[in-house]
């Protein structure tokens, strides 16, 4: 299906409901309720140029979106506006990539700025320009538990994460092909976290899979380089702004990256984390806006959405394209402003020349392929509450 040129409706059909013969019960009908992207409304909404870049995007991915309303306030605190978001996770996450959380509001459990979740994980992916650049890609994904989902063993232990939110993160790297994966923590948490590896589930760490617990001493020589040996970076929430910032500084990925917060149902809100001052609001973005967006389309199920949209961005900065936020030492690049370069993207460069580089997050990638179908459906019995398929 081409979705540049169909664009999908949200749809009610209702199955005729039979007969029900002397003593049988009638048989429920099914009513298909959605197939569009399912958004819960964000708590902080965008402004006019993160609405219309948005706007652009889905328009060109013939993607329609249906808005799930949060559930009611029960305070006027930000802290309530979170926990309204979660509560509407089951359905479907907020998109609010304009909305800055900074690393070390982790460094606080009961941080207002820190949605109600499990774990974190955001994205650093960065290929560069030219054939030059190949072998200076990165692709990292850096994930923490959420500092309240940490706890002690022992009163005067220091808290750490617990084997249920530790399984998930790892089995969410390798879900994405990770192989390498780090744990990073203090040095007096160390015994603590091996105890906790030995709860889980056994196979996440048998074959094919390098795991490594490292004092952030240790961790963190690798760590100033501009690509570090592993491919996921699993830290605690108190040593996460030092790892943040290093891998930025050595990367040169100073940007916004995207970022996600999972419960046990899967992403709750998508989200940008960036160094600085705590829940502020972002100007335009655009590359941080088309990873979120790939990212949430990912999770949606609408796997060839996410890879086109991907793959139209990369032919983009492979050309030489670029973003002040996102910009290259390359002699021959063009900067534009953000919204050109959304409006570039929709463009679309021809297929052609170098394979776009993977991107693990968004699974195996092969340039040109459509991957599964992107439809969801969303289909429940009546009267029913609603469920995936």
């Amino acid at each position: 299906m081409d979705r540049a040129n169909h664009k999908p409706e949200s749809l009610t059909l209702a199955a005729g409901r039979p007969a029900a013969s002397a003593g049988a019960q009638a048989r429920p009908s099914l009513r298909l309720i959605s197939t569009g992207l399912r958004l819960a409304e964000p708590v902080v909404p965008a402004d006019a140029a993160w609405a219309d870049a948005f706007a652009r995007l889905l328009g060109w991915l013939g993607i329609d979106v249906e808005a799930v309303e949060l559930p009611r306030a029960t305070g006027l605190r930000k802290v309530a506006g979170w926990a309204r978001a979660a509560a509407a996770g089951a359905a479907a996450p907020q998109f609010a990539p304009w909305q800055a959380i900074s690393p070390v509001a982790l460094q606080n459990a009961g941080s207002s700025e820190l949605p109600r979740a499990d774990w974190t994980v955001s994205y650093l992916f960065d290929h560069g320009q030219g054939s030059a650049a190949r072998g200076a890609s990165i692709d990292l994904a850096l994930m923490s538990p959420h500092p309240a989902r940490c706890e002690a063993e022992e009163a005067g232990d220091p808290p750490v994460t617990r084997p249920a939110i530790l399984e998930a993160m790892i089995r969410a790297a390798r879900d994405e092909g990770r192989e390498h994966i780090v744990i990073i923590a203090a040095a007096r948490q160390r015994n603590a976290l091996a105890r906790q590896l030995l709860l889980i589930d056994r196979a996440l760490t048998r074959e094919g899979l390098e795991l490594e617990i490292l004092a952030v001493e240790q961790a963190l020589p690798a760590l100033m380089v501009p690509r570090p040996r592993w491919d996921a970076l699993i830290v605690m929430p108190e040593l996460r702004s030092i790892v943040f910032t290093l891998l930025a500084e050595a990367s040169e990925v100073r940007a916004p990256w995207p970022m996600l917060w999972h419960d046990a149902r899967g992403p709750v809100l998508v989200a940008s984390e960036a160094l600085g001052e705590a829940g502020a609001r972002l100007s335009l973005d655009a590359v941080a806006l088309v990873q979120a967006l790939a990212l949430t389309l990912q999770h949606a199920g609408m796997n060839s959405a996410a890879r086109r949209l991907h793959e139209s961005s990369a032919r983009l900065r492979d050309s030489g394209t670029v973003t002040a936020s996102r910009g290259s030492p390359a002699p021959y690049v063009t900067q534009v402003d953000d919204a050109q370069f959304v409006q570039l993207v929709c463009a679309g460069l021809p297929a052609g020349g170098r394979a776009v580089p993977q991107w693990r997050a968004l699974g195996d990638v092969v340039s040109g392929g459509t991957g599964r179908e992107d439809m969801r459906l969303y289909i429940v019995a009546s009267g029913s509450s609603s469920s995936s398929s």
